[in-house]
């Protein structure tokens, strides 16, 4: 019989290395392996460094030394999201062949994830590798040894699970009730300027869209030139030719127009409000 090495593993109460994980900033929550931090979607970034100092404080007490190398921190990412992280990546290659580290420390589950089989898995993975999971929030060790222990974590990231859902409704109710109201819910539009509204105390309300002259002259210019016959390629050939601003490039690209850049103008639903004389 395969000896199970968590049970038969003795609980060193001072082992040499400690991971250390905290929320995540953004949509999910940081965690760390030794240390790993992660901020959800609309946290604060001063939670991460809360979350961090917390883990370090919980391990200090213990007598567990944590190293910088081992704070593993996904900033922005969402509690669902499991294969684009690259601290939670870096965490999972770490534990193989074998974990520099003894302990991991996290607040809660949440910080590992909001899906509930996705998280599980990664929990068991982590156990598997004779790491220790330890929640500082609760004082306490995660183990799957018994059946109860495997049904507490699936309750708890049931748990979590509703909650993300919970949260991505509230924020597509928000949005909606932005947008109705005619406030920005989105990024820069080429045309025209995101400019924030605040009240009288200088507290940011929303933001509204106003009309860029400059570029509007151009979106009016494209659709001129549609108008007449010319293709994608031609126009963004004349925009280049003519200095016309382009919009911002996406990285490590370089600024100019494009066909892609044209069509976005032409076929897009914001530019329609800027009239074409």
């Amino acid at each position: 019989m395969r000896p199970n090495r968590q049970r038969d593993r003795p609980l060193d109460p001072n082992p040499h290395e400690a991971g250390v994980t905290a929320p995540i900033s953004g949509v999910g929550h940081p965690r760390a392996y030794r240390s790993h931090a992660k901020h959800g979607i609309g946290e604060e970034a001063k939670s991460v460094t809360r979350q961090i100092e917390n883990a370090h404080a919980y391990a200090d007490r213990h007598g567990w030394t944590v190293a910088d190398e081992h704070v593993f921190v996904d900033d922005g990412v969402s509690g669902a999201e499991f294969a684009k992280r690259p601290g939670l990546v870096r965490l999972l290659n770490a534990l193989t062949p074998r974990p520099p580290f003894d302990v991991l420390v996290m607040s809660e589950e949440s910080r590992l994830g909001r899906e509930a089989i996705e998280t599980a898995y990664m929990l068991k993975r982590i156990i598997a590798s004779s790491v220790k999971v330890f929640f500082y929030l609760e004082d306490r060790e995660r183990t799957l040894d018994s059946p109860t222990d495997k049904l507490m974590l699936s309750v708890t990231t049931f748990a979590d699970e509703m909650e993300r859902e919970r949260a991505r409704q509230r924020t597509a109710d928000a949005m909606i009730r932005k947008v109705k109201a005619g406030h920005v819910t989105g990024g820069v539009v080429y045309g025209y300027d995101n400019v924030e509204v605040r009240s009288p105390e200088g507290r940011r309300l929303h933001v509204e869209r106003h009309i860029n002259e400059t570029e509007a002259a151009v979106v009016r210019r494209i659709f001129e030139l549609c108008a007449q016959g010319l293709g994608k390629r031609r126009i963004a050939h004349l925009l280049n030719e003519q200095a016309c601003p382009a919009p911002r490039p996406r990285k490590d690209r370089p600024r100019g127009w494009c066909p892609s850049s044209v069509q976005e103008i032409l076929y897009r639903t914001v530019p329609r409000r800027v009239d074409v004389e």
